[in-house]
Order: C-alpha cells, then structure tokens, then sequence
C-alpha cells in the first residue's frame, strides 16, 4: 500500500513551527491568537527543559524519515520515545495514524486522527489526513463529503496542487459511487454520480502546471475498461513530469489504492522507447 507516502508528503502540520535557533534555543514564531491550541501546545513545549526539547526535534525529525522508508518498526520506537518527553504533539498522531492505516486498522486510525484534530485544531493537513482515510475505507460518499468541506476551508491558498488532488480523490469517490452495489443506490442515482465524475474530467487543461488533467483523464479510461488509453495518459503524465518525478507520487499512489493502476506505474516504471505513446 502506497498511503504512507502520500502521508510523508502531507504530514507536516501546525506543530511543526518549532524551530532550533542558531544560538540551540528552541523558539516558537507568537501566535495570532494566544487562545489558540497552537499557542497552548508551543507554550507546554517551551517549558521543557533545553535539552529535552531538542533531542524531541531530532526524534520527529528521525520518525518521519523512517516513516518515508516504510521502517515502521523505527517508526513506532522513534514516537514511543518523543511521547515520554512530550504527549499531545498532532504530528506524532498523525504518524501514529498513518501507521494503523497501513496495518489496515480503520477504525483505530480514525480514532487517533480525531484526536489529532481535537488537540491541534482543524489543521487542513490532519483534516486531509481523516478524509484520506475514509477513501482508504471505501466510505465513499464520507469521503466527498470531508473533502468538500476541506477544499472550501483552503479555499485562495497558494498551495493549488494540493486541491487539486483533492479534486482528484472526490471525483475517484464520485466513480466508485457511480458503480455501487447498494441497492439503495438508484440506476438513476449511479448517472448522477457518473455525472458528478465527468465534470472534474474537463476542469483543468494541459495548460495548467498540474497532473490533474493526465489522472482524471486516465481514470475516466480505466473506469470505461479501456486499459490501453488509460495507461497512454499515465505515460504521458511521466514525460511531462519526466524532469519532476516526485510530483506525480501521491497521483500514481492514488490510483494504486483505487484500483486502477499497479505499483509498477509510479516509482518503480522507467519510460523505453517501448512504452505506448
């Protein structure tokens, strides 16, 4: 399962704002609002001692590093110890979480992501991260809906190709709807939702610095069994990103976990000569 690369990708959150200054003080930028549970974690932090701030640092610092290398096991040792120095960080949830989405458990991953929410805040990255989690579970329609409701609260900020995988994952959600097996789900239901699905196909052009247009396109192709003409547009993905690879991770990770593509697609799959145009 790919998800905790996209989780490595997104982890960094409210917290994350504690720094080590050049003279090893351990400094928190002041806060908008002092009431705010941002404050209240930077100021519980900054009351431990010196050192054990900084040995927190370098153990965060490891813990997602392991936790990008699928190390696991390091990964858990690594949050053991930052919890016996300092309890109530989300980040450390939110790689706690990560951790029970990989092993499958759904419910304690929800669980431990709620907390993360209730501690820091609704934080679009932890919010992120929830909704994530529902796609994981095939909760299709609690899917769109964190998601729709995160795309509005990030609504105007810079970070675009983040919404647009947003995008990405309500349409796949919109899709998996279109072919439920509910028999609550009406036919005329499924063309609604079908409908839903096909207006994000033509949202953004070629001419948009974004993979969205080359995945959406794909994913329609893969949903109508055209293998062939989905696997072009994952190609042709690769060759405009030829340069940028890493962009395209939580795209092809996406796919992945919905079915459509296999692991050899995304990090693993080198363009020939021989791969389809």
């Amino acid at each position: 399962m790919k998800y905790n690369n996209l989780l490595a990708t997104l982890i960094t959150i409210s917290f994350s704002c504690i720094t080590v200054n050049a003279q090893n003080e351990a400094t928190v930028p002041e806060p908008a609002q002092e009431d705010s549970k941002a404050a209240i974690l930077n100021t519980r932090f900054s009351n431990l001692p010196l050192e054990q701030r900084q040995r927190y640092l370098e153990l965060r610092a490891e813990a997602h590093r392991f936790f990008s290398n699928k190390r696991t096991f390091e990964t858990l040792m690594a949050l053991h110890e930052m919890r016996t120095i300092f309890d109530g960080d989300p980040l450390a949830l939110n790689l706690l979480g990560a951790i029970y989405v990989e092993f499958r458990d759904f419910p304690k991953a929800r669980e431990i992501f709620t907390n993360a929410i209730e501690i820091a805040g609704e934080d679009p990255k932890i919010l992120f991260n929830l909704a994530e989690l529902e796609f994981c579970d095939n909760r299709w329609s609690v899917s769109i809906e964190r998601f729709s409701k995160l795309l509005i609260k990030i609504e105007g900020q810079s970070d675009t190709d983040f919404s647009r995988l947003i995008e990405f994952k309500i349409m796949l959600s919109y899709l998996a709807l279109s072919e439920s097996d509910d028999t609550d789900v009406t036919e005329e239901k499924k063309k609604e939702y079908l409908a839903a699905a096909n207006k994000f196909v033509n949202k953004y052009s070629y001419l948009v610095d974004s993979p969205f247009y080359y995945y959406s396109n794909a994913a329609m192709a893969f949903y109508k069994d055209d293998k062939t003409a989905g696997s072009n547009w994952i190609m042709t993905a690769k060759r405009v990103y030829l340069n940028t690879p890493g962009i395209l991770t939580s795209w092809d990770d996406t796919m992945v976990e919905f079915g459509y593509i296999e692991a050899h697609y995304g990090k693993h799959h080198s363009i020939s000569a021989e791969d389809p145009e």
